[in-house]
């Protein structure tokens, strides 16, 4: 498994650095589907996100669980934000997944601009300010190509595909 960044949700509260692993086994194409963004990026999330994760905290976001990728899609298409504290618990119930990419807190963890242009009318805390930057976590952001198949991939509806 690569360890490209934390994703989501090492989202809001963080999880310690740790050094960047080696290449992933299997090479599997960027592409606006859900195989694909696991692959990629996601499967790194399970450092934090899954039961007994190394790097799991008291503060670590609570609802996600990346241990495999049908846990990962489960808990995104389901789960909202939980667990939260301090400056960023203002995110506490928001949805991972929303029907456009700019209210999809998922991406706004990942994503500069979209960070800065996050809306979640239901939480007008959750924003810019409360939303943390998991990329510097590891300094290593996704590449833009990621970062479009994942808009692409939540503008079709977030499919299990």
């Amino acid at each position: 498994m690569k360890w490209m960044s934390l994703c989501v949700v090492c989202l809001l509260a963080g999880c310690p650095e740790e050094e960047p692993m080696d290449q992933p086994d299997a090479m599997v194409p960027i592409g606006p589907n859900f195989t694909s963004l696991y692959a990629n990026y996601l499967d790194d999330c399970a450092e934090c996100h899954a039961p007994g994760a190394p790097g799991r905290t008291a503060d670590t976001e609570q609802t996600l669980d990346f241990s495999t990728k049908a846990t990962a899609y489960t808990t995104l298409k389901t789960g909202m934000a939980a667990g939260l504290t301090g400056n960023v618990a203002g995110c506490n119930g928001s949805n991972f997944l929303a029907a456009t990419p700019g209210a999809s807190l998922l991406l706004a963890v990942l994503d500069q601009p979209t960070r800065n242009l996050y809306d979640d009318p239901a939480h007008s805390m959750c924003d810019m300010d409360a939303i943390t930057d998991e990329t510097a976590r590891l300094s290593t952001a996704p590449s833009a190509a990621y970062i479009q198949a994942m808009k692409d991939w939540i503008t079709a509806g977030s499919p299990n595909n």
